[in-house]
């Protein structure tokens, strides 16, 4: 053993055996704690003894449009605001992840002291730090606990924390401990970070520390994780003379639970933890809580775990997520278990699919609502001590692993909402769309001027196509079609291609689709390239890439090319289907369930390119509406035509010599726009614009010249302006939800 090892090991053994070392007390305010952790639920003492407490709780993201969470970025008004919404949606709890800088505890302090009659309560966070070569137990311990201080103080009004990186600081005076009901330190820890900490810590099966013990035999991490919610005990008692309940934020990946249809590829299911599991030694006698953050469709065991797909709910529906949590609960009786996050966004990307209950994104506004409304029954159902709703507002800077890729540059993601990103999208307030920037594809064409970019103007108009329009916000790519036809386009009979170059011409596919000049006769173009193909037949409405372009086979680790665009005359392109669920770490796993070998799920996809047709005012999930008048609006998220960035516009543009994926910037986007008709198994060209030609002799067929083909560009933009907050669906939902348990 190193000299250093046995240094910390010594260190380690003497602090948890006594947390002795505490700054000097300052004398404690005449405060009332009116909360403990009993039996399965909280409770809460109003003046009248004990009553049950269900948390009706919401998390408080705080990154704004624009920002980080580390620029803590949220001014007075902005608290002021939150705390109004928060309290008339019914919360009767706040979560904090992580300190705030002191506005916020100013801001909540005068709401409480304004409001005495609807009180908001406080959930806070201690967060933990981790590094990924490093253990829990040597690497996090002196930060953590420097954390736990300043939090502390700062909560109780008194400390001056000077600026540091990423974190808050400041002059903290607001007292808010009178409405803070408990602790809540750390986070998802990693399952590999947690093994090798246990590993590298074996002999640390036991602590007894001043209001905490772990009896002989527990993990060493589940150890630490004692120590260290002792010493915020131990802190705030001797600094302030107050006891509160405490958790330890934790998530199903650590749960004391072995699934045997989780794959540890990812660090999940890696060791079973019990966090929950400590004795009290008197005089503290708030009590502990366990608190998980649950969704229904990650980690995987929560869909593919024998039993839980056959649980029925209220509700009459078969729901694996209530089977996941009547099992946790049954892990943690007599002890509250506390769901501190859970959501479901309203995105039209897609990352995992539960068959059994619901999916990571890919739905409405409206249906995140109902399901939100589900899922806080579930937990209600399964006798949870109450619930966090994930998340106040929409955060752009999120990151989702089936986006994460080539969402690039990265550092430019929080600058822009990606409606194909699922983690972007779980918020109760939206900041999309912006005001005098966006488009509504409702049908009604009235928020179009003479102002906006004419890929074709009505002059050019030939037959059916009068004029085409094209517009771009921070989420989407605009067509604004006019149709010659004065009647509400009938999509079920109206055929259309739309070819759409966002490389400059000189890549990309000559031929769209196959599409054949009138009578038959080939149509290509002047050597000017399309990566991307919207295709409206009836009941076909798909986004589609050229298939030499297409970048998903390597994002799904089914090949080593894609995404660089290159010069293709075959007409070929296709719907992009991305993997999800990672679902191909299963393939390779040997599991037996009750003695059974376990059949590894099929490979799920989820295809970008459906486009779906509705009214985006109705249906947020809406691409394409029509109206009256000829009135035909087509709205593409960015990154399903590989613009991975539009505040800089950037466009996907792989290097294949290089291991990680590559952009270029774009002067911007062109388009031919073609109304077709089938004959046989193909596609003919009825008319299209701009100007098509017959390219010599009749029988060389038809030309698409690219110098036709007018330049669309949009303003890049480096901060984020004009954006304003709006209330989704799913405030009303959780408002009906919370009024039910009061």
């Amino acid at each position: 053993m190193s000299r250093s090892r046995l240094a910390i090991l010594l260190s380690l053994a003497i602090t948890w055996s006594a947390c002795t070392d505490l700054p000097a007390p300052y004398p404690p305010a005449p405060v009332t704690v009116k909360f403990r952790a009993h039996g399965d639920y909280f409770e809460i003492d109003r003046g009248q003894g004990w009553q049950k407490f269900i948390v009706n709780g919401v998390d408080l993201a705080i990154a704004k449009p624009g920002y980080y969470p580390g620029d803590l970025a949220a001014q007075r008004a902005d608290y002021d605001r939150w705390l109004a919404g928060i309290a008339e949606m019914g919360t009767n709890v706040i979560r904090v992840y992580t300190l705030h800088y002191p506005v916020f505890y100013e801001a909540f302090r005068d709401w409480n002291v304004n409001h005495p009659d609807k009180p908001l309560y406080l959930l806070h966070g201690i967060w933990l730090d981790e590094r990924e070569d490093g253990d829990y137990m040597t690497d996090s311990t002196a930060l953590f606990e420097e954390e736990i201080r300043l939090d502390v103080d700062a909560i109780h009004g008194n400390v001056d924390i000077v600026e540091r990186f990423g974190k808050a600081s400041g002059h903290y005076t607001a007292d808010a401990s009178p409405w803070l009901m408990a602790w809540l330190p750390g986070d998802e820890m990693d399952g590999n970070l947690v093994a090798k900490s246990n590993e590298l810590w074996a002999g640390y099966n036991e602590y007894k520390g001043r209001y905490l013990h772990m009896k002989k035999g527990g993990l060493p991490l589940e150890g630490w994780v004692a120590h260290e919610m002792d010493t915020v005990l131990s802190y705030e008692f001797d600094r302030y003379g107050e006891f509160r309940p405490i958790g330890w934020s934790s998530w199903p990946a650590l749960d004391p639970i072995h699934h045997p249809t989780e794959s540890p590829n990812f660090g999940q299911d890696v060791v079973d933890c019990n966090f929950a599991q400590f004795e009290l030694i008197p005089p503290y006698d708030k009590g502990i809580f366990a608190s998980y953050h649950i969704y229904p469709f990650n980690p995987e065991f929560i869909i593919y775990d024998p039993g839980y797909d056959k649980t029925i709910d209220a509700f009459g529906a078969v729901n694996s997520y209530l089977g996941y949590m009547k099992d946790l609960k049954a892990h943690h009786a007599g002890v509250p278990v506390l769901v501190a996050e859970y959501g479901i966004p309203s995105s039209q990307g897609v990352a995992h699919i539960n068959p059994y209950a619901y999916n990571h994104g890919g739905y409405s506004e409206s249906e995140q609502a109902d399901i939100v409304y589900d899922l806080y029954h579930s937990c209600m159902e399964a006798g949870m001590a109450g619930t966090v709703a994930f998340e106040w507002i929409d955060e752009w800077f999120k990151r989702t692993w089936v986006t994460t890729p080539t969402m690039l540059p990265a550092d430019r993601g929080r600058l822009w909402p990606d409606v194909m990103s699922p983690e972007e999208n779980f918020g109760i307030l939206s900041y999309y769309p912006l005001p005098g920037w966006s488009k509504t594809v409702d049908g009604k064409a009235d928020d179009w001027t003479a102002s906006d970019f004419y890929a074709v103007p009505s002059t050019e108009g030939i037959g059916e196509v009068q004029s085409v329009q094209l517009a771009a916000d921070p989420a989407f790519f605009y067509l604004y079609i006019q149709l010659a036809d004065d009647a509400t386009p009938d999509l079920s009979k109206l055929s259309m291609m739309i070819g759409i170059s966002t490389a400059g011409g000189a890549t990309g596919n000559t031929s769209l689709g196959g599409l054949q000049g009138p009578d038959g006769a080939t149509l290509t173009t002047d050597g000017f390239g399309f990566e991307s193909l919207v295709l409206l037949d009836g009941a076909t409405d798909e986004l589609r890439i050229d298939a030499a372009y297409d970048p998903m086979p390597k994002i799904n680790g089914e090949k080593k090319t894609g995404g660089t665009p290159v010069a293709t005359t075959n007409g070929q392109f296709v719907l992009e289907n991305q993997l999800v669920n990672n679902n191909a770490q299963y393939q390779s796993m040997d599991v037996e369930v009750d003695g059974k070998q376990w059949p590894p799920p099929p490979k799920q996809y989820h295809a970008w390119g459906k486009l779906k047709v509705g009214d985006a005012t109705q249906d947020t999930l809406a691409n394409i509406a029509v109206g009256p008048h000829g009135v035909l609006e087509i709205r593409l998220p960015w990154h399903a035509i590989w613009v991975t960035d539009p505040s800089s516009r950037s466009i996907l543009w792989d290097d294949p010599a290089t291991p990680d994926w590559d952009v270029k910037a774009t002067e911007g986007i062109r388009v031919f726009v073609a109304t077709v008709e089938h004959v046989g198994d193909k596609y003919q060209l009825k008319h299209g614009v701009p100007k098509y030609t017959l390219n010599g002799p009749f029988t060389d067929g038809w030309l698409i010249l690219g110098n036709n083909l007018r330049l669309f560009t949009w303003a890049t933009w480096d901060t984020v302006e004009n954006v304003v907050e709006r209330r989704k669906p799913v405030f009303y939902a959780l408002k009906t939800a919370f009024a039910e348990n009061p």
